[in-house]
């Protein structure tokens, strides 16, 4: 005798199984807590790593955002651009919270993404050249909606495929887990590993010497010592030497920036003309070529700090600080890869032009 199945019965089943909730895939789900770690150190290398990484991050972030809206010039700034690169930092950590916390629903992830970077902002109060900013923890809270709204999404929609395919494939985490964590772990190693490494040259950098005199350079030629603090107002060759408009404009900047609780100094200035080329000596020394010094260092014939007219800031903060302020005083950075690179070019209130790609033109 043949046995039949009632139709009624192999519905139930069905049913049944489509309601089994979400079960981690065999030997897999174990990756994502390791990943959401990784992800934490990442962004703990990028946000409170080593300063020149930190530098080298935002002028790549800006120099990519001005490449896309090139077609429209002046419409790009780069308050704009750090808060949206603080936001998309964060869209990794909410995005994974939802899917190691997945039966909490969405207020626990969004509590955790915004203590974290209330936790970010504390530490940075600290660390030397580093100012806190609400609005920083702003830009990391919507990061965090974005990345719970972008997870949630995704989970309700693998389960909807699943249950269409009568769960022969179950959704798999680990995948939207390594998708949404891959951008900040590359950024995170690459800001851990630079701990250490050597930047682009400049003028606090490179020996105060010479090659082909002989002369050793010191503050008379506007060198500054590495890692010397020089005030806006200081009596010496690499401010004294600068145009006189540049000056007063620069000193205004650092009473203003001070009473912002941000750290401003001076790390280059004047430099003469014999500084100037021990500069671009030791950057084809360090870069391999003419071509490629000129990248960060100009001939003494090119440059404008040994006419007076150009100045370099420190640290980060006051770099980001004149970026977003530096029109108000005719200040503007000259160089898409130099941040700290500061020229008068506008009058004060205009608008600054956009920095040039190249520093070796113009």
């Amino acid at each position: 005798m043949t046995s039949t199945r009632h139709p009624s019965a192999a519905r139930a089943r069905r049913t049944a199984q489509a309601a089994v909730p979400d079960s981690p895939v065999p030997g897999r789900s174990g990756v994502l807590l390791p990943v959401a770690l990784a992800v934490l150190l990442g962004v703990g290398c990028i946000t409170l790593g080593p300063a020149e990484f930190v530098a080298d991050a935002r002028r790549a972030a800006v120099a990519g955002v001005e490449a896309l809206a090139a077609p429209w010039p002046g419409t790009v700034h780069r308050a704009q651009v750090e808060a949206v690169a603080n936001a998309l930092l964060f869209v990794p950590v909410g995005a994974l919270a939802v899917l190691v916390l997945r039966r909490s629903g969405p207020a626990l992830p969004l509590a955790l993404g915004t203590a974290l970077s209330l936790g970010i902002e504390l530490a940075q109060t600290v660390l030397p050249g580093r100012v806190p900013d609400l609005v920083d923890v702003a830009a990391n809270t919507a990061g965090t909606v974005g990345g719970v709204a972008l997870a949630t999404l995704c989970r309700v929609a693998s389960r909807r495929t699943a249950r269409r395919r009568g769960r022969a494939r179950r959704p798999r985490r680990w995948h939207l887990a390594a998708l949404v964590a891959a951008p900040v772990l590359v950024a995170g190693v690459a800001g851990c590993s630079s701990a250490g490494s050597p930047g682009p040259v400049r003028g606090a950098d490179a020996p105060p010497l010479n090659a082909a005199t002989g002369e050793v350079m010191t503050a008379e030629n506007g060198h500054v010592a590495d890692g010397e603090e020089l005030s806006a107002f200081a009596d010496v060759p690499a401010i004294t030497g600068l145009d006189r408009a540049l000056r007063t404009a620069v000193q205004d900047a650092a009473r203003d920036a001070t009473a912002d609780g941000v750290d401003f100094h001076v790390s280059s200035g004047w430099r003469s003309a014999a500084y100037q080329q021990a500069l671009f000596d030791a950057a084809v020394d360090r870069y391999g070529s003419p071509e490629a010094a000129r990248e960060w260092v100009l001939r003494p014939d090119e440059s404008a700090h040994v006419t007076g007219d150009a100045v370099d800031i420190g640290p980060t903060d006051a770099m980001s600080w004149l970026a977003q302020h530096g029109s108000d005083y005719g200040l503007c950075q000259t160089y898409g890869n130099e941040m700290w690179h500061f020229e008068l070019a506008v009058e004060r209130g205009g608008r600054c032009p956009a920095p040039s790609t190249d520093p070796s033109v113009g």
